[in-house]
């Protein structure tokens, strides 16, 4: 009788400790938000940078997912990409508009770049347009409109804690 209720103190104690294990566990799997202002600017300086909001998530297994706007349309443009320790990478769009760089109507920037200590962030963009995206390009032996080929861009951004209002319906 001892040894059963003793048992069952022991199960109970160990189910009560495995629970809460994974709650937990739950806990951290929530995703971390992040807020930054961005610009675009050429390597060399622009006299008008591309400027916008970037909001995103950031999942303890290094994915991200978020939403991109620029000062101009105003649009929800969807990002995806990854985090992994200081590096990271992501795809704007594709959007149904030009982002600025040629990259138009269902073209999309790639973004890589690197994190600093104080949060925000600065690397490369590729604009992507929708030929290079399709292989259209590729079939027809074409060069893809893009801007010009030494033309290298810049994306940088600080973070914020102002939150981009979703618009209304």
């Amino acid at each position: 009788m001892v040894r059963s209720l003793v048992r069952r103190v022991v199960c109970c104690i160990a189910i009560a400790c495995l629970a809460s294990l994974a709650a937990g566990g739950f806990a951290s799997a929530q995703a971390t938000n992040l807020h930054f202002t961005t610009s675009i600017t050429q390597v060399y300086g622009s006299k008008y940078p591309i400027t916008g909001r970037l909001d995103i998530e950031v999942f303890p297994s290094g994915n991200l997912r978020g939403y991109y706007h620029t000062s101009y349309y105003k649009l929800f443009i969807p990002v995806v990409g990854g985090r992994d320790g200081n590096y990271i990478w992501f795809d704007i769009g594709p959007s149904s508009v030009d982002l600025g760089l040629g990259a138009g109507p269902g073209g999309k920037l790639h973004v890589v770049g690197t994190m600093n200590g104080d949060g925000s962030f600065r690397g490369q963009v590729y604009p992507e347009t929708t030929a290079v995206l399709s292989g259209i390009s590729m079939e027809n032996q074409a060069q893809s409109p893009s801007p010009e080929a030494n033309e290298q861009y810049i994306f940088s951004a600080l973070p914020t804690s102002d939150i981009e209002p979703t618009p209304s319906s």
